[in-house]
Formats: C-alpha cells, sequence, structure tokens
C-alpha cells in the first residue's frame, strides 16, 4: 500500500468440499487484506511460486508466499489469493480444523530463558532491509552487538574489521549467495559459527552447496527460535 490504506486481519471456520488441493471438511481461514495496488491476472497466476517477485533486486527474495503456501500444504491446507488491479488484495490460509490433543506439547521457549547468558557480537547478512532490521533489533533488545552487511562482499569487509562471535547469513541473495560466503569465511576465519536464515525452498540448495554441517533456521521464523538456534551452536558457552 505505497500510498496508505487498511489492513485487515480476520479469522472463520469454514467447510470445504470439492477442493482439488484438500480434503473435505472444516477449515480454519487466517484472512490478510489489504487495500493497495492489487495484482493483475499475470502477477496473481504466479505470485506463489518461489524466487518470483515484482520487487527490484535486493528488496525480496519471491519467497514469502512460496513458504506459506508450502507450510500450508504439509499441514493439509492451501492459500487462496483474491487481488483486484488497484483495489487491493486478500491472501487466505485454510489450516484443517482438529479435536485432538497434542501428543508431546512443545513448551515454549521465550527469549528470557537464554537473555542471561551474556551478550554476543553477531554478523547479519541478509539483503532484505527489513528483515535485517526486525532480527538486528530483536537481538539488540536482548543485549547482544549486531553488525549489518546487505552483501557477501559488506560482509567480507565488516569480518576484517571486526570479526564477530557468530554470522547469520541468508542464502538467496545477488551476487555471492551465503553459501559462497561461507565458503570465504570458512577459509579465512576457521571456527566462526554459521547460522543459516533462509527461506524453506533454500533448505536442499544449502546443504548442496555447504554440506550436512550446514545450521539452517527456516523462515518465517519467532524470536524464540532464533535465540535458541543460536544457543545450539554453543555460542553462549
Amino acid at each position: 500500500m505505497p500510498d496508505g490504506g487498511t489492513l485487515t486481519v480476520s479469522t472463520t471456520v469454514r467447510y470445504i468440499s470439492g477442493h482439488p488441493e484438500v480434503d473435505d471438511g472444516e477449515y480454519v481461514e487466517i484472512a490478510v487484506g489489504d487495500t493497495g495496488a492489487g495484482m493483475d491476472e499475470t502477477t496473481l497466476r504466479r505470485a506463489m511460486e518461489p524466487f518470483f517477485t515484482t520487487k527490484p533486486v535486493g528488496k525480496g527474495t519471491g519467497l514469502g508466499l512460496a513458504q506459506i503456501y508450502g507450510s500450508a500444504r504439509q499441514a493439509g491446507g492451501t492459500v487462496h489469493i483474491d487481488s483486484t488491479l488497484g483495489q487491493g488484495t486478500t491472501v487466505r490460509v485454510l489450516m484443517p480444523c482438529t479435536d485432538e490433543e497434542p501428543n508431546d506439547p512443545v513448551q515454549a521457549v521465550t527469549p528470557v530463558d537464554i537473555a542471561g547468558t551474556g551478550s554476543i557480537k553477531i554478523l547479519l547478512v541478509d539483503d532484505d532491509q527489513d528483515v535485517r532490521s526486525m532480527i538486528a533489533s530483536a537481538l539488540e533488545c536482548q543485549g547482544h552487538y549486531v553488525t549489518q552487511a546487505e552483501n557477501g562482499n559488506a560482509a567480507l569487509v565488516a569480518l576484517q574489521e571486526n570479526v564477530p562471535d557468530i554470522a547469520i547469513i541468508d542464502f538467496a541473495m545477488p551476487g555471492m549467495n551465503g553459501a559462497e560466503l561461507a565458503k570465504c569465511i570458512e577459509a579465512r576465519w576457521p571456527g566462526l559459527p554459521i547460522l543459516f536464515a533462509s527461506g524453506f525452498a533454500d533448505t536442499d540448495a544449502v546443504k548442496q552447496a555447504v554440506g550436512n554441517r550446514a545450521k539452517i533456521l527456516r523462515k518465517p521464523f519467532r524470536v524464540d527460535e532464533l535465540l535458541m538456534a543460536i544457543h545450539r551452536l554453543g555460542t553462549f558457552a
């Protein structure tokens, strides 16, 4: 919504039948709608393709909707988009309802659980400025020191000036991708812990390029998941 507008988030329960992707039954619908620019038919048809984006290089990876669609399909749901050019877009995520109780309830790890383990220096490399700023702000709120880099070359310059305790690297970046940057880091600063914070569609590519030693945190993630991933690398030991 470049000129402003209204963002509406809503939920409802719907009965779905005859859908080509999901079984008949009740689904929770989570809808996020805007009154922004909308999409034409060509863009709408490709909106959930991995790496498809209408943004210029360095301003987006095209993985956001693809990740949401992949996560929904894994859970037995799906995603539908309604959009009209010049009027806005609504993304509807459909997730199957269940009455079952979780077999092994997950105990949430809150940031305070590991916030007292000491401050560390973190190099954060991501070409998306909004994502980079959000992650940096969350880490700085926990008392850590964050150096930001928008690409691989900027990251190497920052490393020469000050070696951090850990590097958090995006994979899909213009120019030098995350795997290429990791190889440079391993050659010049062996032993520096590296955490890939990357999209669902990147996982296989990261492992192919770097091997099983790659530590991957899939986007999107919560702050507590990020802190726990850092903790598991042994940085707080």
